[in-house]
């Protein structure tokens, strides 16, 4: 009578196995980068935010301080690589009765571009 070896496994489960867990490792890998580029666009969105919030306070302060008709003088530094565009470029105090619309385009370093529209009256 013969007796059969069952002790190992064979190559058939063990390439199986290599297989299954490098498919695994593979998943857990791609979500980790997908979640890592996520956190940082959100930072560079909320930091694009912050940015355009502030000039958009310095333009208010500015526009307490101004002669109606006279330079609109926006002090504001953006965050170290953001750049703000304002439109108009040359912006002027508005009459007391009127409003000065300034559209902001507020751009991240990694290239993410925010807008926003606010309007400048002189108290």
């Amino acid at each position: 009578m013969r007796r059969t070896n069952d002790n190992g496994e064979t190559l058939l489960e063990i390439v199986l196995t290599i297989i299954i867990i490098g498919i695994t490792v593979t998943a857990l890998i791609s979500g980790l980068a997908t979640a890592s580029t996520a956190g940082n666009a959100h930072r560079a969105n909320v930091s694009s935010d912050a940015v355009m919030r502030s000039y958009a306070e310095a333009a208010k302060l500015a526009s307490r301080q101004c002669a109606p008709g006279a330079p609109l003088a926006i002090e504001f530094l953006p965050l170290a690589g953001y750049t703000v565009r304002v439109e108009p470029e040359a912006p002027v105090c508005p009459a007391v009765s009127t409003t000065q619309l300034l559209q902001l385009t507020v751009t991240a370093p990694e290239g993410l571009t925010q807008r926003m529209e606010i309007r400048v009256r002189t108290p």
